[in-house]
């Protein structure tokens, strides 16, 4: 292995390592104790991240990442009704996995305030909601004429908080917490579903 792909897999452990410490509810984790739990020297850690928050942030960054991933899996020439159902759908089984760890890390920022300065995940995120949004609207499906008012709606109703109290705490499937998320943006934003 080169020098960058060693850089790259230590990066990856170290993230993977975060969500495992948080999963485990261990928010106050050293860099010491996060180079141990990914198996890597405490050196190594210290190079990739300079404090906790650094690593929790890169967690949440890849968290974000792989939600828009997963997103561009669905297709953009579905009926806008059906894109918006699945859509939902795909937020809650991709928080689903990455939920209970990312619901310990918070931002003192506001996500329009986040996306008003430029934020790279942020403005992706909003950006692929307000197209779903748009396309509904258009379609004659939607009330709401503020598109960034909706996406903030629709990302506070499937906070990862949420669909973790749901999914672990009321030990509903994806399928009924999914179904009651979509009910409540739909009738928060005036949407005919």
């Amino acid at each position: 292995m080169n020098t960058r792909s060693d850089a790259q897999r230590s990066r990856m452990l170290l993230v993977d390592a975060v969500g495992s410490l948080l999963r485990a509810g261990r928010v106050g984790f050293s860099i010491p104790e996060l180079a141990a739990e990914a198996g890597v020297g405490v050196a190594t850690a210290y190079r990739h991240f300079g404090t906790p928050q650094d690593a929790m942030q890169a967690f949440h960054r890849r968290a974000i990442e792989r939600l828009l991933e997963a997103f561009g899996t669905v297709a953009v020439d579905l009926d806008p009704v059906e894109r918006f159902h699945r859509f939902c759908r795909v937020w809650v089984e991709d928080a689903m996995q990455w939920g209970p760890a990312v619901r310990y890390i918070r931002s003192s920022k506001g996500f329009i305030e986040r996306l008003t300065t430029g934020d790279e995940f942020i403005t992706a995120l909003h950006d692929i909601l307000a197209d779903v949004l748009t396309a509904l609207a258009r379609a004659g499906k939607s009330a709401e004429g503020d598109t960034t008012y909706a996406v903030l709606m629709w990302i506070t109703v499937f906070d990862e908080r949420v669909v973790y109290d749901l999914t672990e705490h009321r030990g509903w499937s994806a399928a009924e917490t999914t179904d009651h998320l979509t009910r409540a943006v739909a009738g928060a934003l005036g949407i005919s579903v």
